[in-house]
């Protein structure tokens, strides 16, 4: 199904920029202002340039931060900066990192895939996508023509035959072999033998693969394929616009890791009985947070999901206050979501969430979450607590991660989680290759 095809990539050289650490960034969904100047000041070659450069209050159509990457992206090229493999190769990447007092090593095989409509089934979403991001995205690329960031994207491979192929090919010489300032280890290797490249190829072919982490950019080089393809007076079908970057991983790849997205919300006015009001639906335990740490909190909501339970705490309302919530009465639950939707998706941890607790029990419905500053969204336990221990939020609710084999069996059935459902860590690095269009 999955067409994966080598390509020569554009890639730094060592020789002139040195430390390959100090050229990549995270991808620009996560790049906040100030890690923005951090990574303008850590090279001057640093990819966040090319990715997510500077906006000035002076922009105009004719110098923003869209004509600067495609004017740096240039000179780059003109320069040695960056320069282009001769061959036509797949890169395998290798990604150590701390987790949860651990260090992991997860794999990702880049490649060129062709772009396919979501009807076909061969690339399959699992979230929703937001305009202005792909405006944004879309812009880079019009101006830019190059992949700067891959989508990330995962594949059954439950014998191991492509990780095995991987192993056995990618195991060169380092291309990439760089350590960062959090301590994650880049190391990027090319697979270049001919038989090896068709190996790979041949076992993709009747596999689907599944966004992880890029439905943004996803859907704006398909809007910039059928662009280029309208304006085009002849379309082969093999330009470059119809292939994007992606880094695959298989969904049993040890290394995979996912943390919960937590949410902090504003209901208008929680309710005075709101213990009973959740009694309805989950077996409630109240505790303060006197003596407690959110990693103890989080611990415990772990221990629930072990024995195939949903649960939750809940911060707040008031400081100081938790709540363990365990869902026991599960047809109450399903009462509140979709009818139409299908197992999977209504056994979502994020589904009953948003259903039943903030929606009947708290009164914020779907229409509420999506204005701003009703229902926002964390990864980080600590800044939960302090958001409603501050008073910013009233309410902060802490969740598991989404395991991986349920986000594939919702792509599986062709409906979408809800926004910010996963949180695939640590993200890819961006800045070991480009995928030029040209």
């Amino acid at each position: 199904m999955a067409d994966l095809r080598p390509f020569p990539a554009l890639r730094y050289r060592p020789e002139t920029v040195g430390d390959l650490a100090g050229v990549l960034a995270p991808p620009y969904d996560i790049i906040s202002p100030q890690e923005q100047l951090t990574l303008y000041g850590r090279s001057p070659f640093n990819i966040v340039r090319l990715e997510y450069g500077e906006q000035h209050d002076a922009d105009t159509t004719d110098n923003n931060r869209y004509t600067r990457a495609a004017a740096t992206l240039a000179e780059w090229r003109r320069t040695g900066v960056l320069i282009r493999d001769e061959q036509p190769s797949f890169y395998v990447y290798r990604q150590a990192f701390p987790h949860d007092g651990q260090r992991l090593e997860r794999t990702a095989l880049f490649a060129r895939v062709r772009l396919e409509e979501w009807s076909s089934g061969t690339v399959r979403p699992h979230e929703h996508t937001m305009a202005a991001p792909k405006e944004d995205r879309l812009q880079l690329l019009r101006h830019c023509r190059v992949n700067t960031s891959p989508v990330f994207a995962l594949y059954r491979d439950p014998e191991g035959s492509i990780g095995a192929l991987l192993d056995d090919a990618g195991g060169g010489e380092a291309l990439v072999d760089a350590t960062d300032p959090g301590g994650q280890r880049h190391r990027l290797t090319a697979v270049r033998e001919p038989r090896a490249i068709e190996a790979v190829s041949t076992h993709f072919r009747d596999k689907p693969v599944y966004i992880a982490d890029g439905h943004h950019r996803y859907e704006t080089a398909l809007a910039y394929r059928d662009e280029r393809r309208a304006a085009a007076k002849a379309w082969s079908g093999d330009e470059g616009e119809n292939f994007l970057l992606m880094a695959l991983t298989a969904a049993e790849d040890p290394g995979l890791a996912v943390r919960g997205i937590h949410r902090l919300a504003n209901p208008p006015s929680p309710p005075a009985d709101l213990t009973e009001r959740l009694t309805r639906f989950f077996r409630v335990e109240g505790r303060t947070m006197d003596g407690q740490d959110t990693a103890s909190i989080v611990g415990l909501i772990a221990e629930r999901a072990g024995t195939g339970a949903q649960a939750f705490a809940l911060l707040g309302p008031g400081p100081g206050r938790l709540l363990l919530l365990t869902l026991n009465k599960r047809d109450e639950a399903l009462r509140l979501m979709p009818a139409s939707a299908s197992p999977a998706w209504r056994s979502l941890d994020v589904a009953t969430l948003h259903y039943v607790v903030f929606g009947e029990v708290f009164g914020i419905g779907p229409e509420a979450r999506e204005r701003e500053g009703t229902v926002t969204y964390c990864d980080d336990a600590d800044e939960v607590l302090r958001a409603v221990e501050s008073g910013r939020f009233r309410v902060g609710a802490l969740l598991n991660p989404t395991p991986v084999d349920q986000i594939l069996a919702v792509a599986d059935a062709g409906e979408r989680m809800p926004h910010k459902s996963t949180y695939f860590h640590p993200k890819l690095a961006t800045g070991l290759l480009l995928n030029p269009l040209d």
